[in-house]
């Protein structure tokens, strides 16, 4: 289990007993995202970090969808 924490505006965010695989995606797309963890973070840092992990889950929900539109017909 790991834990992952942010600071956003002075406030430190942790959260605790994440799953190893998990809790390392995390940290990945946070990271790529420009993500600090050593320093603070803006709102619209962690705001735009969203919206970047948003768009690939709707990418991939679309890709699962064309494929079982496919399999379907």
């Amino acid at each position: 289990m790991k834990e992952v924490a942010v600071t956003i505006n002075g406030t430190r965010y942790k959260a605790k007993k994440l799953d190893d695989s998990f809790a390392n995606f995390v940290l990945d797309n946070l990271h790529e995202a420009g993500i600090s963890f050593e320093r603070d973070n803006s709102p619209e840092q962690i705001f735009a970090a969203y919206l970047r992990l948003a768009g690939k889950v709707h990418n991939l929900e679309q890709e699962l969808d064309d494929i079982i539109k496919e399999i379907e017909s």
